[in-house]
């Protein structure tokens, strides 16, 4: 589905296209696309973050992060990573 998007935007001479895909390596989408960048934050901020936007209890929220690969994984694997564990303005000095 992704593909085809993407394909169709090209062939339309589109020369950046920005895509926004958790499972970029899960899917093997990873190989068409460059430069690859991870946000990144430790496990535990990512645990207290997921709980906090979904609600959930912490089992169900480490069965879901443990359903993806790693994002230490994901971050070796990146082109470029972004340090998110800090405040969001800081997130954005980092875009800069």
């Amino acid at each position: 589905m992704v593909c085809m998007e993407v394909l169709k935007l090209w062939i339309k001479g589109c020369s950046i296209i920005v895509l926004d895909v958790p499972l970029l390596f899960e899917a093997k989408i990873d190989k068409w696309t460059k430069p690859i960048v991870v946000i990144w934050v430790d496990p535990e901020t990512e645990l207290q973050r997921l709980m906090t936007r979904d609600g959930s209890m912490e089992e169900e929220a480490k069965s879901r992060i443990n359903a993806q690969m790693s994002l230490d994984l994901k971050r070796s694997k990146a082109d470029i990573v972004i340090d998110n564990t800090s405040s969001l303005e800081a997130l954005h000095g980092q875009f800069q």
